[in-house]
């Protein structure tokens, strides 16, 4: 899950002259009440796929308050993550991420500790399939929590072709469960691009689900 505010020193840089540009709002639930939004913008062009995202939950109680936003800028080139940076703040504790592609690998800066990970590891916002993971039937994959930089293993596994019905009408989409350090369900259209998230947080299910795109 990446819930996002700030723009990070790539939101301007590495982003393609667009041939194919696109904006996709999600509506986020937590336990069936919706609790704030996201906003994804992808283009693309060159073989080069940038993509910026902001979200935002916000819970205000009488007795309890949580504030969550985090914004980010991700650049895919052959399919993979090439670089990234995420800002992230989880109810006052702030999260810095940025990666960085190397030849040995992604290097990884979070709040300042650096470390190196896998080339093909996926990040947790799960806005965009990687190729290679395609129509799968399982396998393992090296995740990256978007937000706290943390590295963490799951394995994949295609469910099926079904059809979600969403703010504009019905969607064909590809369902993929993804388990281990996490347990979240995403479904992707044609293009790849996340229509559908759903997962557990500390004991609460969180959904993403789209609302609207936007060229």
């Amino acid at each position: 899950m990446t819930l996002c505010s700030g723009r990070g020193a790539l939101a301007d840089s590495g982003a393609p002259q667009p041939i194919e540009r696109q904006t996709r709002s999600y509506a986020i639930s937590i336990d069936g009440t919706r609790r704030g939004s996201s906003k994804a913008e992808f283009r693309s062009g060159n073989g080069i796929v940038w993509i910026q995202s902001e979200s935002e939950i916000r819970i205000n109680y009488l007795v309890y308050k949580y504030n969550y936003t985090s914004s980010g800028t991700e650049i895919w080139k052959n399919g993979r993550v090439s670089a990234f940076e995420n800002t992230a703040d989880y109810n006052g504790t702030p999260y810095t991420v940025k990666g960085t592609s190397t030849p040995r690998g992604l290097q990884i800066a979070t709040n300042g500790a650096t470390s190196l990970v896998n080339p093909d590891v996926w990040d947790t916002s799960y806005l965009l399939l990687p190729d290679r993971l395609a129509r799968i039937e399982a396998a393992t994959v090296a995740l990256l929590d978007s937000d706290k930089g943390r590295l963490l293993s799951g394995k994949i596994q295609f469910v099926g072709e079904e059809t979600l019905t969403v703010a504009e009408g019905q969607k064909p989409c590809t369902h993929y469960r993804i388990s281990g350090d996490v347990q979240v369900d995403v479904w992707f259209d044609a293009s790849r691009r996340m229509v559908r998230q759903d997962s557990h947080e500390r004991g609460h299910k969180v959904r993403f689900e789209l609302l609207s795109v936007a060229d």
